[in-house]
């Protein structure tokens, strides 16, 4: 998806595969869950599944929602989820811990979870709160580094094979501008 507003509220950003956003507009109606949430899926190959948010910026619908400091930028569908911002605006919407847990019984988050930010900014970032939160992984360029472009994340269904790009379109118009 590219230059797109996608809105929501609860977990509006799911499912499976693969998902790039990149220079859009997520747009908060309200907050519940979070904004992703990803199930990653088993393979017989290693797999790079997940949704990405590159150089976007998300913010609150409109100024009449009491939001500030209650959405969660996601939460883990199952134990395999992968969502990471990258490069991306947040406004004060963004609770302090970034990420969260399912929940407290079944918080679904283990040594294969990937729910990590990337050099974001604004209001709604908050390094302290994401290492109080002991769930947002705050990447350094090197742990960055494999997810970064769109053939580091798009795969051959069957092979695992990196650089699955061909059917994107490098060049896309705006209508309406």
């Amino acid at each position: 998806m590219y230059n797109s507003t996608v809105a929501g509220q609860t977990d509006f950003l799911y499912g499976f595969g693969t998902l790039w956003i990149q220079s859009s507009l997520l747009s908060l109606r309200s907050c519940g869950g979070g904004i992703t949430a990803w199930k990653g899926t088993n393979t017989t190959f290693v797999n790079h599944y997940g949704v990405y948010i590159h150089d976007s910026f998300v913010r609150a619908a409109n100024s009449s929602l009491n939001i500030v400091s209650k959405c969660a930028l996601g939460r883990p569908w199952n134990a395999l989820h992968r969502s990471i911002f990258a490069n991306t605006y947040l406004d004060d919407s963004i609770e302090p811990s970034g990420y969260i847990k399912w929940s407290a019984t079944d918080p679904r988050v283990n040594g294969n979870t990937t729910m990590a930010e990337y050099k974001d900014y604004g209001p709604g970032w908050n390094a302290t709160g994401r290492v109080a939160g002991n769930v947002t992984i705050v990447m350094t360029d090197a742990e960055y580094a494999p997810y970064s472009t769109l053939e580091k994340v798009f795969q051959e269904p069957f092979t695992g094979k990196f650089g699955n790009t061909k059917w994107i379109d490098r060049k896309p118009v705006v209508h309406g501008n």
